[in-house]
């Protein structure tokens, strides 16, 4: 029975057709395996791209990591130039600052118009991009660290947001508590090279319009040349070699007022933002002169702080203030009181020239080139000679400071420097990267496997056995 059943099983197999297997059988499908592999990780690819590009893309702010534990504000006892990679304002807000500052240190031949800003509570640097203009001159630093006002555009450093500052022309001042700008109007052009300053406006940000305009006629107004009184409601303007004095109270229905009094200065200029004294009875003027034994031998400017009295009742004015020697300019910030005054002080290099004051742009630059660095300096009656309160690095050659923190000598020790977070185009860069490598990651491995299972010539189109066989 078992070998009738086994000869009838093989009959019956050699009956059953041989199975025949393609030639293309096992390419077709490793092609098939290798389409479906690279079509995952293409997908792959493009999900990350779009991921990246999304997260580039992305409306929302990103946080401001602090770099180190607040303290209370103060100016940092150092100051760090950024790198290239620092994070905007506009999108980590660093919050009321006590620095802005500017200079080849923080700019670059791709970036000719960077300056920079170190917040007040925490080494926490942020750049800022506005456009050709100088920080403590036609960029300035609102006292309070909040607010920085720069071509035409007024920055909110805590929220990261900007827009006009509602006036057209260069800022020359805040008002102590912020509120009130002093500006000078768009300039006009008479040929070949005469401008002029139509006036000088005083604006309220809370009203949104001018509490004061000061006609100027033919004279150009720099940056730097005006202060406004403690109360907002005067404005001292330096027009040509004149101080210019003029009050709210006296504007007109158009807003217009002519000046009430002019101080002559000479070749001397208004003391600078804090020229008012804290009771709004005195101005301050710099008287300047040439000095013998300079700390600069080749820049022998002088500059002597003068307070006038405005009051009609004889003020004394006590032990005069120290001469600043060799100094391409003087910027008194505020107060400490009547006998103490916080200012910048601008330091000469070897290439600065000691230029007279011509009072026109053509021929006077309202910052001098030449400026090697900045001092934050207290001007004491009586004292010998300033002291030297801060003095900025090598390469940074542009400051404004937040003078509430000046006044009140409030310094703090500095940190570990945050730059914060990357920008968000190297982020996505890093993601594109990472699935460029993930594809061809797939693709070597793909090719290895291949190699390592390749069917030798002639391998392929056999003739398989029957069953049994």
């Amino acid at each position: 029975m078992t070998v009738r059943l086994g000869a009838a099983l093989r009959g019956l197999a050699d009956g059953v057709p041989a199975a025949v297997v393609p030639a293309d059988l096992f390419d077709t499908a490793r092609r098939r395996h290798r389409r479906r592999r690279a079509a995952a990780a293409g997908a792959l690819a493009v999900l990350v791209l779009l991921l990246s590009v999304g997260y580039a893309l992305r409306p929302v702010a990103l946080p401001a990591p602090a770099a180190s534990r607040p303290e209370a504000p103060g100016l940092p006892t150092r100051l760090v130039t950024p790198g290239v990679l620092t994070a905007p304002v506009d999108g980590s807000p660093p919050g009321p600052v006590a620095v802005l500052f500017g200079g080849p240190a923080v700019r670059s031949d791709w970036h000719e118009n960077r300056m920079a800003v170190v917040a007040a509570e925490t080494d926490r640097y942020r750049r800022l991009d506005v456009g050709p203009v100088t920080p403590g001159f036609d960029a300035l630093l609102s006292p309070d660290g909040r607010y920085v006002w720069a071509g035409g555009l007024l920055f909110d450093l805590t929220s990261g947001e900007h827009r006009r500052a509602g006036m057209a022309g260069h800022p020359l001042a805040f008002a102590p508590d912020g509120n009130r700008l002093a500006y000078a109007a768009e300039d006009t052009f008479t040929a070949p090279n005469t401008y002029a300053t139509p006036h000088v406006g005083l604006y309220d940000r809370d009203r949104g319009a001018d509490v004061l305009r000061v006609p100027v006629g033919t004279a150009w107004v720099p940056p730097g040349r005006a202060a406004v009184a403690p109360d907002g409601g005067a404005l001292a303007v330096q027009v040509r070699d004149e101080v210019w004095l003029a009050r709210v109270a006296d504007a007109g229905a158009d807003g217009t007022a002519e000046p009430y009094r002019k101080l002559p200065v000479g070749n001397g200029r208004l003391a600078g933002p804090g020229a008012w004294s804290p009771n709004g009875w005195r101005v301050a003027v710099l008287e300047r002169s040439t000095c013998e034994n300079c700390p600069v031998p080749s820049y022998p400017r002088s500059w002597q702080l003068v307070t006038h009295n405005l009051t009609v009742f004889p003020v004394g004015d006590g032990p005069a203030f120290p001469e600043v020697r060799s100094a391409t300019f003087v910027q008194v910030l505020g107060w400490r009181s009547a006998d103490e005054a916080v200012a910048l002080v601008g330091v000469p290099g070897p290439d600065a020239v000691d230029r007279p004051d011509e009072h026109d742009i053509a021929r006077s630059p309202y910052f001098e080139p030449g400026t090697t660095a900045v001092q934050l300096v207290l001007l004491r009656r009586g004292a010998a000679a300033p002291e030297v309160l801060f003095r900025t690095p090598a390469g940074v050659t542009e400051l404004a400071v937040a003078a509430d923190l000046a006044v009140d000598g409030a310094v703090r020790k500095s940190g570990e420097p945050d730059f914060g977070p990357p920008p968000p185009w190297l982020v996505a860069l890093g993601l594109a990267g990472v699935a460029l490598l993930v594809a061809v990651a797939s693709v070597l491995v793909g090719a290895r496997r291949r190699r390592a299972t390749a069917i030798p010539p002639g391998g392929a189109g056999t003739t398989a056995a029957p069953p049994g066989g």
